[in-house]
């Protein structure tokens, strides 16, 4: 737009708005409105003036009875008003009804007299005369017609109006009144003879009629009758009345012929007109219908064109270099539709090359990928015998581990077991011992209120003593009368001492039993505290037994989980002999129906057990999905397959069921595809 004309840029911005049918409709209809109009206009203009001419057509038509009549009156005979009223009736768009019943008022009051003769012409003058108006006969555009017309609307009424009044002229024989009265009519007969002749004369000097002139022949008698009636009026001034019946049969006789005359041209004119009419209009219609025609065969042109273009161009796009029309005329869509040509036949060439080229590295990557499939072959199955040495060699070291690991467990349950039965006896004996360490304190305690009570028994034999060396005093101070108080107090005394002693023994075996029970208490506690070591070495020992257990039982479960993963390699093997269906890489186009979706999906490659293909953005199947898959593979229907994994970069199918049929011909497929 930058270098386009300044004043054009507005009209650009639309027509770019516009495919190019558009503009060319818009330019069509541009074009063919103003002419349109035009046309329109001109028709109406020319029925226009065609509705002129017919108007006084009508008013020649009831110009020539009028006439007829006028003249009839004017040479005193009979007056039949019939064919007027019927031409003033059949005409009534001139609107002549007031004139015609003047006029038939005044034939009705009687046309015998010269003076109801004149008023009757006169009448028939007044119609006439508007009838020429209301024709359009006055306003005759033509000279031809119009000086013709003039010698029937107003010469004709003219001499015979004045040929009226110069017979109805009336007065006293030589008065001034009458001979001033005939020298008038005579006046107005000699200057309408006169302008009838110029009316003729230059009607037939300025038509292109043939046999104009013969028909106005009449009107030159009547001109000759009227200057010789006015000769006559002139030669006797003085004396009333005129014979007027050579003028009033002379204009009978031309009446027809003139009428005739100015009806032909005015015919002529109308058909003239009509005719220019109809040309022009087929003129224009047939040029409007070529440049219809060319314009809808320039739009189809374009528009097919167009689409021939847009149609091929988009089949390169697309990659479709098939035989497509392209424009071929020899104008710009041509130049085109060559250039495009020309383009889908480089395009075919080099995509021919990138076919080959492809074809080649196709082969070359089906021998890459036979090579490559027997080398995973080879080292699938050097793994696999790596993977089932190893996993029954590791299997074999790990059942012996197991049976290791069962006798130490039942072991370390033995030696729970001893070490649980060992601390309870200990526990008994710590219990045993603390109640003889109880038993001893409690003697301990006892002994001592033993001596304390022989401490008392110390001192109530010391007392006594006392008592005994106080009973002997006296009885020694009594003499023979305490003589038996005497032996009584020695009694006494020998049974203190004899408590005393026994006393000391008691007292001296509670210590020896002291020292003994203290001894014994400090053997108990020492004995308990070694039974307590040895209980807190127990429950060591025991604690260390369930660790033990506690290591064996995870030491199990970790034997356990390396026997599973020994398995699972060992079920490697059968995971590496499902890849046995070996995976075709291939391009193409599969359908999946199911669920009421259907889908088209890129292929990635192809098996005898499944398919992988590619997602679509947007479209993703729910899980679990099944339904049936068709595959650009020959000879293969319709195939059952469930949803085994979707991701965002593949989604796996399975078939299900394969019938014979269709995995025979899924295999020669395959293995054609390997080769």
């Amino acid at each position: 737009m930058r270098d386009a004309p300044v004043g054009l840029r507005p009209v650009l911005n639309l027509l770019d708005r516009l495919r190019t049918t558009a503009r060319l409709t818009l330019v069509i209809v541009l074009l063919v409105v103003p002419g349109a109009i035009a046309t329109v206009e001109y028709a109406l203009r020319e029925g226009s003036q065609i509705a002129f001419t017919t108007a006084e057509r009508d008013g020649v038509r009831v110009l020539r009875p009028t006439l007829h009549a006028m003249a009839a009156v004017v040479g005193g005979r009979d007056v039949d008003l019939t064919a007027i009223g019927s031409e003033v009736r059949s005409e009534s768009s001139l609107g002549l009804r007031d004139e015609l019943t003047a006029v038939s008022d005044a034939v009705s009051a009687g046309v015998t007299t010269p003076a109801g003769r004149l008023a009757a012409a006169q009448a028939f003058s007044a119609l006439i005369t508007e009838t020429g108006n209301a024709s359009n006969l006055i306003l005759d555009p033509d000279l031809d017609s119009f000086y013709v017309m003039d010698t029937q609307v107003v010469q004709v009424p003219r001499i015979l109006e004045a040929a009226a009044a110069a017979a109805a002229a009336t007065g006293a024989t030589g008065s001034s009144e009458l001979v001033a009265a005939r020298a008038v009519l005579a006046g107005q007969l000699s200057t309408a003879a006169e302008a009838l002749r110029t009316d003729v004369e230059t009607a037939v000097a300025q038509t292109s009629a043939t046999g104009l002139e013969p028909r106005l022949a009449d009107l030159r008698r009547l001109a000759d009758e009227a200057a010789a009636l006015a000769g006559r009026l002139t030669a006797a001034l003085g004396t009333p009345g005129a014979d007027v019946t050579g003028v009033a049969a002379a204009a009978e006789d031309a009446i027809d012929a003139s009428e005739q005359a100015l009806d032909g041209l005015l015919r002529t004119r109308a058909d003239g007109l009509k005719d220019d009419r109809t040309l022009v209009l087929a003129i224009t219609i047939v040029g409007f219908a070529l440049a219809f025609w060319l314009a809808a065969a320039v739009w189809w042109r374009s528009r097919h064109d167009v689409a021939l273009a847009l149609r091929g161009v988009r089949a390169i796009a697309d990659r479709d270099y098939g035989d497509h029309e392209l424009p071929g005329g020899r104008d710009e869509f041509g130049d085109i539709g060559r250039a495009l040509l020309q383009a889908r036949e480089r395009l075919i060439e080099q995509d021919e090359a990138l076919k080959a080229a492809q074809l080649q590295q196709e082969q070359q990557v089906r021998e890459n990928f036979a090579q490559q499939r027997r080398a995973e072959k080879q080292a699938r199955q050097l793994a696999q015998q790596l993977i089932e040495e190893s996993a029954e060699a590791l299997t074999t070291e790990l059942n012996d581990v197991a049976a290791a690991v069962e006798a130490v467990r039942t072991s370390a349950g033995t030696i729970h077991e001893r070490v649980d039965a060992a601390d309870g006896v200990l526990r008994s004996l710590l219990a045993d011992a603390s109640n003889a360490d109880a038993v001893t304190t409690a003697l301990g305690e006892r002994l001592q209120r033993v001596a304390g009570m022989a401490k008392i028994i110390a001192s109530v034999a010391d007392q006594t003593k006392l008592l005994a060396l106080n009973a002997t005093i006296e009885a020694a101070r009594a003499g023979e009368a305490g003589r038996g108080f005497s032996v009584v107090a020695d009694e006494v005394k020998d049974l203190a001492a004899t408590t005393a002693h026994s006393t000391d023994e008691i007292t001296g075996t509670i210590q020896a039993l002291e020292r003994e029970a203290t001894a014994v208490s400090s053997t108990i506690t020492a004995m308990t505290a070694g039974i307590g070591g040895v209980d807190e070495a127990t429950g060591a020992l025991l604690g260390v037994a369930d660790e033990q257990r506690a290591t064996v039982v995870g030491m199990e479960q970790r034997l356990t989980n390396a026997l599973d993963r020994v398995r699972a390699i060992a079920d490697l093997r059968n995971m590496m002999e499902r890849r046995g269906d070996e995976r075709v890489p291939l391009t193409g186009t599969l359908v999946f129906s199911g669920g009421g979706r259907r889908l088209e999906l890129r292929i990635k490659d192809l098996s005898q057990g499944g398919v992988r293909a590619l997602p679509v953005p947007g479209e993703a199947l729910p899980a679990g999905a099944s339904g049936q898959v068709e595959l650009p593979v020959p000879g293969v229907p319709p195939l059952d397959v469930d949803l085994l994994r979707q991701t965002d970069d593949e989604i796996v199918f399975r078939f299900r069921a394969l019938p014979p049929a269709a995995a025979t011909a899924l295999h020669d497929f395959l293995q054609a595809q390997l080769v």
